[in-house]
């Protein structure tokens, strides 16, 4: 019984429900509260300004009549059937001495005024269940001097209309209460039901089983966003996984091809007796295989990296124009073996911040590619602009060129447009990745386009330093 208590307090609409029950409870209360307090202070006003009315009735009873006796019996006279708010009232003289006493008993002893010229004030009856009312007021007459004047009166009405309605609102609280509980679960109902199916959603959802969505509500309010916002980390996630689970066939692929080839050329050389000359060859060519797979490896450590955000950049300012044409110094031997023109068409000087190492690594791979991929007798063009705030790099050659459908892919992650490529020749398909990661973050762009003739032109746009 405790436990399915617990369970059932545990619940999220029943929490809401007591809570809102009890904070509409409280503030029930404090509006009843303040209601009363406010409607007694205004029955009490009511009360004191008979008293003052019926004390200037006394006056003029007092004046009108030739003493003050037979004024206060003629008063008398007229409040003396009075049923509700009965008047009791006394007249005193300057040296307190009781001048006139209308007829009835109060149950209790009240003094004269002694300093103040009018007050009123509360006096409560030892055994009485209402407290009375007094006024006090003192007052001049040309002929019959200083005196005081005293009403009484019962505050019965006043109180017994607080306690009726006092009485009649518990059973108000009692109703208010029962339908903010009955409320609050109803309102509260379609609210948890969607919670528990988000759960339930989220329970079946693994790293086998991704593709799974919650059901948007109609409602556009908190849930409907909430959902929205669940759905869209879930889509996050389930491109990450399939990321993830690509890089790892990825790595895996690219990797088992050069270690099966080294296997190979060991298994070969291993086979039969073979002169110094034979083994050094073949260890040649391990090496270079090697080196292959090292590269890559180290790519791919930069890749995560990047993946990452855990690259740090050395930002410093770089004369652009120094950088391009010290790599047209060094692949200039490369092209001229390979019979290609590589020229300078342009070279602005530009100042950028930036890493000096990756930048050099940007452009040299986008140059050795041109180089790699162009046929002997072609040529190479590089350029540097300067455009207001960005300085634009462009390297165009006349190569074997790209498929326009190959173009919006080939900076993916191992991505290669010449699949039939193999050995030492074919690349890893990390070279241009690297490339839009070291752009992205220096905060600029790379693009490339097809030639109307052959090849290609690739454009690297950075910001220039302030």
């Amino acid at each position: 019984m405790l436990s399915k208590m617990n369970k059932l307090f545990s619940r999220l609409d029943v929490k809401l429900t007591v809570y809102y029950t009890l904070l509409t409870l409280f503030l029930i209360t404090i509006f009843t509260g303040f209601f009363i307090y406010r409607l007694e202070k205004s029955l009490m006003k009511q009360v004191d300004k008979l008293l003052r009315d019926e004390a200037n009735e006394l006056l003029k009873e007092i004046e009108g009549g030739t003493d003050i006796l037979s004024g206060c019996k003629a008063f008398e006279e007229d409040v003396a059937n009075r049923k509700h708010f009965p008047i009791f009232f006394r007249v005193f003289n300057s040296s307190g001495e009781e001048l006139y006493s209308s007829k009835g008993e109060l149950g209790v002893s009240l003094s004269s005024l002694k300093e103040k010229t009018s007050t009123f004030y509360t006096v409560k009856i030892p055994d009485g269940r209402y407290p009375l009312r007094l006024y006090e007021k003192q007052v001049f007459l040309d002929d019959s001097g200083d005196f005081i004047i005293q009403l009484v009166t019962e505050t019965k009405e006043s109180e017994e209309v607080i306690e009726n309605l006092s009485e009649n609102l518990f059973p108000a609280f009692a109703i208010v209460l029962l339908l903010s509980i009955i409320i609050g679960l109803l309102t509260s109902r379609k609210p948890r039901k969607i919670i528990s199916n988000i759960s339930q959603v989220t329970r079946r959802i693994s790293s086998q089983n991704l593709s799974e969505r919650l059901s948007s509500p109609t409602a556009h309010d908190e849930i409907y966003d909430l959902t929205n916002t669940i759905n869209t980390m879930l889509d996050r996630l389930e491109n990450s996984f399939k990321e993830i689970k690509q890089f790892t066939s990825d790595v895996s692929h690219e990797l088992r091809n050069p270690l099966f080839g080294l296997k190979g050329e060991m298994e070969v050389a291993l086979s039969n007796e073979r002169s110094h000359h034979e083994y050094r060859e073949v260890i040649q060519e391990c090496l270079e295989r090697v080196n292959a797979l090292s590269k890559m490896v180290n790519d791919l450590f930069l890749v995560s990296r990047f993946e990452l955000k855990n690259v740090d950049l050395d930002m410093l300012y770089l004369n652009l124009s120094e950088i391009l044409q010290d790599l047209y110094d060094f692949f200039l031997p490369m092209a001229q073996e390979k019979k290609l023109v590589l020229t300078i068409d342009r070279c602005d000087s530009v100042l950028i911040n930036g890493d000096k190492t990756r930048v050099h690594q940007l452009l040299s791979n986008l140059i050795d590619n041109a180089i790699k991929f162009t046929p002997q007798n072609g040529s190479i063009i590089l350029s540097l602009t300067s455009e207001n705030t960005l300085a634009h790099v462009t390297i165009k050659d006349t190569g074997i060129g790209i498929p326009e459908e190959e173009i919006p892919h080939i900076f993916n992650r191992f991505y290669q447009v010449d699949k039939s490529r193999s050995g030492l020749s074919r690349g890893a398909g990390l070279g241009l990745h690297i490339c839009k990661k070291i752009v992205d973050a220096h905060g600029g762009s790379i693009d490339v386009t097809s030639n109307e003739g052959k090849g290609v032109t690739f454009t690297v746009t950075l910001p220039k330093a302030d």
